[in-house]
């Protein structure tokens, strides 16, 4: 393989499917609606349990189950969050596009740089999704560089990945 094949192989454009309005409002909508709901009743049962296990007699097996319960409720939790944070990342609502990149990238244990201008929060929105959807497929060992450039009434996100040889 030559020299150029090699660099291409580990350096490359990257196309996305763009996200439209309608799908980042729906997304955004499901990730609120699973927190609030069954994540919220999730942590409930949890401090629940831990509150009948102040109520019970003193019984080792008992604490012992009860402990385990807990910690299968903890991960349905932490697994809950995690779908949500896929279909929406929190931080995009809150501190914006870059903030919600690096979050993602950071999740995915992925190295992510991230040039350009501030855009709109539809624009924000729909390139951010498309990045993390993207960053779901991408080895751990990999560099991503994502820049936002403006043109004549379009907003293009280039992404490009580069791959540890060997």
């Amino acid at each position: 393989m030559n020299p150029i094949t090699r660099w291409w192989r580990r350096v490359r454009p990257v196309r996305l499917r763009p996200v439209d309005p309608v799908t980042c409002a729906l997304r955004r909508g499901l990730e609120r609606d699973l927190n609030d709901g069954p994540a919220q009743r999730v942590a409930a049962l949890s401090v629940e349990l831990g509150l009948l296990s102040v109520d019970l007699p003193d019984d080792p097996a008992l604490a012992g189950r009860i402990d385990q319960l807990q910690g299968s409720l903890d991960t349905v939790l932490a697994e809950l969050r995690e779908i949500g944070g896929a279909l929406y990342p929190p931080v995009l609502a809150s501190d914006g596009f870059e903030p919600a990149l690096h979050a993602v990238a950071e999740r995915h244990g992925v190295a992510l740089a991230v040039s350009g201008g501030p855009v709109d929060r539809d624009t924000a929105d729909a390139a951010c999704l498309a990045v993390a959807d993207h960053l779901r497929s991408v080895p751990r060992d990999t560099r991503l560089d994502v820049r936002v450039r403006r043109g004549l009434g379009s907003v293009w996100v280039d992404i490009t990945e580069e791959r540890q040889c060997g």
